[in-house]
């Protein structure tokens, strides 16, 4: 199996990033934060800029543990990773992530009678309640970082890519960081916006902020749909051969 550094490369770990950057906590959020915010445009701007700083150090943390775990399970089992049986099931997953990619995009969300903005809702409920108190702004942070790290898939995949890089714990780690910085950058490009232009950036990011909302869980189907066809692509072949006793 090519590995996933060899078919994505940097600039898979950038278009990652940039997936993970328009999420609920990295973007919907900040985007709320600087349209009810209260108290002057560069203390809103401050406080929202707090908030992507604790996810990002969060999601920078948590990659960190990860890398420090999977990096000693590839030296010891990373040769099985090529094995038959583990082709199989890795076509398997990919398959099933192109096919999830599907249920969860927005279209079909609401075809079938779902509500595919309803977390922005939530989420927006909770920003509004957290606006103007740090503390709590903290927590809201905490709080959005653990429960999407439920559902990670571009930054697990991004994980991976670090991971067969074959850089190491001590190279993965810078890399890990750009990543989480490229996640926060367009956050912290509108608090600027909001910081530099005040209440004239109102309408601005009141569309940004639309934006967001409607094209969070698009993106997020896309890079899982893209995930899995790399791994599908990638896996199909061998596992076929092996099925059929072409490998044997």
């Amino acid at each position: 199996m090519e590995s996933l550094m060899d078919v994505a490369g940097p600039l898979g770990l950038l278009v990652l990033a940039l997936v993970d950057s328009t999420s609920m906590g990295t973007l919907v959020i900040p985007v709320i934060l600087l349209v009810v915010g209260e108290g002057g445009a560069r203390r809103v701007a401050g406080r929202t800029l707090l908030f992507l700083a604790v996810i990002g150090l969060f999601y920078l943390l948590l990659g960190i543990a990860l890398l420090a775990g999977l990096l000693p399970l590839i030296e010891s089992f990373g040769h099985l990773l090529a094995s038959p049986p583990v082709m199989v099931v890795l076509a398997v997953i990919g398959v099933l992530l192109v096919v999830y990619s599907f249920r969860i995009d927005p279209k079909a969300v609401a075809k079938r009678g779902g509500d595919p903005e309803a977390s922005a809702r939530k989420w927006t409920r909770r920003a509004r309640h957290a606006s103007g108190r740090p503390a709590v702004l903290i927590g809201l942070a905490l709080t959005a970082g653990l429960i999407e790290a439920a559902s990670m898939i571009p930054y697990l995949a991004a994980m991976g890519i670090i991971v067969e890089s074959g850089v190491g714990l001590a190279g993965g780690i810078p890399i890990l960081a750009v990543y989480c910085a490229v996640m926060i950058v367009p956050g912290a490009v509108l608090c600027g916006i909001r910081a530099v232009l005040g209440d004239r950036a109102d309408s601005f990011l009141d569309r940004a902020h639309e934006w967001a909302v409607k094209n969070a869980t698009s993106a997020f189907s896309w890079a899982v749909g893209i995930i899995g066809v790399i791994i599908a692509l990638n896996t199909i072949g061998p596992a076929l051969t092996w099925l059929t006793g072409g490998g044997a």
